[in-house]
């Protein structure tokens, strides 16, 4: 229900300026996406998303799309929704280990999270521990999840380059990097 959707989403934002919150999290995925092209999936989810941009404009929260799912981990899914949309009030909610979850070999990941950094506007944290052999390929979505899901700091994806990313691009919202 589209305008449930929108409506919900709106509803939200106004919920989060009443708070202080800047940013809210939201998902591009959907159902039947994998029998949609590229640009039926960017064109229905841009047009979603302008509905909701224009309908909370007065609020001025912005939205990050968490790197979730099929086209959620797609870099070519993503730069083509953000092109479509347009808006300097969206961005990524960035999970540091779902591109890793998606497939993608560690270096890639690392490449995606500097590609995405400037226009984070919310973060999320996971981690995952493949085997050494397997980091560097290319492997199925989700492979092993359950298996290889690890607490943060022993898992694959360094953190320090997470942050370092975040930091490079002006991310300051989750006071990175500062002592208490």
């Amino acid at each position: 229900d589209k305008d449930f959707e929108v409506a919900w989403a709106v509803r939200t934002a106004e919920s989060a300026q009443k708070l202080g919150v800047p940013a809210i999290r939201i998902d591009a995925i959907m159902h039947g996406e994998q029998e949609l092209s590229l640009e039926e999936r960017q064109t229905l989810v841009a047009t979603m998303i302008k509905r909701i941009l224009d309908g909370s404009s007065h609020t001025g929260v912005e939205f990050g799309i968490e790197n979730h799912g099929f086209q959620g981990n797609d870099p070519e899914f993503l730069e083509g929704l953000l092109a479509r949309v347009g808006s300097p009030r969206l961005g990524l909610t960035l999970d540091s280990g779902n591109f890793y979850w998606r497939g993608w070999p560690l270096s890639r990941v690392y490449e995606i999270f500097e590609q995405f950094a400037p226009i984070v506007k919310h973060t999320h944290i996971k981690n995952i521990q493949y085997p050494e052999a397997i980091r560097e390929e290319q492997r199925e979505m989700g492979y092993e999840y359950g298996t290889y899901v690890s607490p943060i700091h022993e898992g694959d994806i360094d953190h320090t380059r997470y942050f370092q990313a975040l930091r490079k691009a002006g991310y300051t919202r989750d006071q990175i990097g500062r002592a208490s």
